[in-house]
């Protein structure tokens, strides 16, 4: 990848997005060229994104709300939960999740243990079904997504089935959601795709 192109794939350091790092710094893991999350558990965090890394406990884990896994050649999400339990000093706590471009082709039932979740960043991936987005209902303070940039985006009224499927959200793909966004109607085949795919 070009020094030009890397540079146009990096997250946004923000808070509300900038809330979260009340808790520690984000344990930066972007850029290591890992193709699972094995790999990412035996790399060293990253520090010239924001300057700092999380300090570590008694425990010898990362006191930190965020974890940045980004830019990376990640296909699968699993063994995410193993990756956080083992280098996050309370995985519970997990506020904020990057995982923007990689190669991800769905979203994992990992995602789901994290309910403390309100930043999740999947954009520039390979996510082509609309459908398995219904798993975020279980993260039920999830407020910011992200999904732009993966084929689900071309679907027709990709962002109000998004907006009606997860209406805990604040904002999508870094545009607030407006309260008349809500009350589009469904796309058709919303309620099919709801009820097959998700259990609450």
């Amino acid at each position: 990848m070009s020094s030009d192109k890397a540079a146009t794939k990096t997250s946004h350091y923000r808070r509300n997005e900038r809330e979260e790092a009340d808790f520690g710094p984000p344990m930066d893991l972007s850029f290591k060229k890992a193709t699972n999350m094995d790999d990412l558990a035996k790399e060293t965090a990253r520090s010239i994104r924001t300057g700092k890394i999380p300090l570590r406990s008694s425990n010898k884990r990362f006191l930190t709300s965020t974890l940045w896994l980004n830019n990376n050649s990640l296909s699968s999400m699993s063994n995410l939960d193993n990756l956080v339990n083992q280098i996050l000093d309370d995985s519970s706590r997990l506020a904020w999740l990057d995982l923007s471009f990689n190669n991800l082709t769905e979203i994992g039932d990992e995602i789901t243990a994290f309910r403390q979740l309100k930043i999740l960043y999947l954009h520039g991936n390979q996510l082509a079904n609309i459908g398995q987005i219904t798993k975020l209902r279980k993260l039920r303070v999830l407020r910011n997504l992200t999904l732009h940039g993966n084929p689900i985006e071309h679907e027709n009224s990709y962002r109000v089935f998004v907006i009606m499927a997860l209406p805990q959200l604040k904002k999508l793909d870094f545009s607030t959601i407006i309260p008349e966004e809500k009350l589009k109607a469904a796309p058709p085949g919303f309620f099919k795709v709801i009820s097959s795919n998700i259990t609450t």
